[in-house]
């Protein structure tokens, strides 16, 4: 999801509102950076875009809203409450404490080696397993790798996983 003119146009029409030339805009490094991207020839990080938007005295999260309403082709508020639905939705499936799980105050915490645990695929694994099928059949049914079917058949994680 390139957002690069987007942003162009975002940063753009702030400036321009705030009437705030290159020469207002403090360091070199910003205002070069700023440059490249008003003219859509840079990519950004979100670190960087955040430090831009406060440059500009602007809340990054509605310069992100303009930025994709612009995308999409619909108005601010209607990019607002698609995102607020969203955050509900995330809310109410539990994302807010698996988010907070991801967290040690503010450090990021430790994620197990391998691969992320797919919870669909361990159900699955684990279903033809108490049905009596043997991994070899399970790997056919599932289309899943032998090295990924062995592994979710001998999880422990499925003890820990909600029945359906």
């Amino acid at each position: 999801m390139p957002l690069k003119t987007e942003i162009a146009a975002t940063l753009r029409a702030i400036r321009q509102q705030r009437e705030l030339s290159y020469d207002n805009l403090g360091d070199v490094a910003f205002r070069t950076t700023l440059s490249l991207l008003e003219r859509g020839k840079s990519g950004v990080s979100i670190s960087k875009l955040t430090e831009l938007a406060q440059g500009l005295d602007f809340d990054p999260i509605a310069f992100l809203t303009l930025c994709i309403a612009l995308q999409r082709g619909e108005r601010f508020d209607e990019t607002l409450a698609s995102a607020q639905k969203e955050l509900q939705r995330f809310a109410a499936a539990g994302g807010i404490e698996l988010l907070h799980q991801q967290m040690d105050g503010k450090k990021l915490t430790k994620r197990s080696p391998g691969q992320p645990l797919r919870i669909q695929n361990l159900q699955a694994v684990q279903a033809l397993k108490a049905q009596g099928k043997t991994q070899a059949e399970a790997t056919r049914e599932l289309g899943l790798s032998h090295s990924t079917v062995q592994r979710y058949w001998h999880s422990e994680a499925h003890a820990h996983l909600p029945r359906k």
